[in-house]
């Protein structure tokens, strides 16, 4: 089904005071959908982008960094994550569904 080929976002968010770090517990490969924070509060849907993290490898983002969560295909399900996050955990978030009226359309298999 092309449908379990990719998920559908409907909002993004961003740390202001602290870096986040995604690891998979066992390697895989997995999604990540991210804008520059150089965009601050003024994130559209066209400044995010999808990235796939190679197997065997994690991710750190800056803060400021416009991200979600991380995803995975289905074959590698179900799975664990190891996150680290600074201290104080603020967040800014944007809907994409009530400010764009969009949903950003991640593909699982890059």
């Amino acid at each position: 089904n092309e449908d379990c080929d990719k998920i559908y976002l409907w909002m993004s968010d961003y740390h202001p005071d602290g870096a986040q770090s995604f690891w998979p517990e066992i390697p895989i490969p997995f999604v990540v959908c991210i804008g520059s924070s150089e965009h601050g509060d003024n994130i559209e849907p066209n400044h995010m982008k999808a990235y796939k993290v190679p197997k065997g490898y994690g991710i750190y983002l800056k803060p400021g960094t416009w991200h979600n969560g991380v995803y995975v295909h289905r074959q590698y399900c179900p799975t664990t994550f190891i996150t680290t996050q600074g201290r104080v955990h603020a967040r800014v978030s944007c809907s994409w569904a009530s400010e764009f009226q969009t949903l950003l359309q991640v593909p699982l298999s890059l």
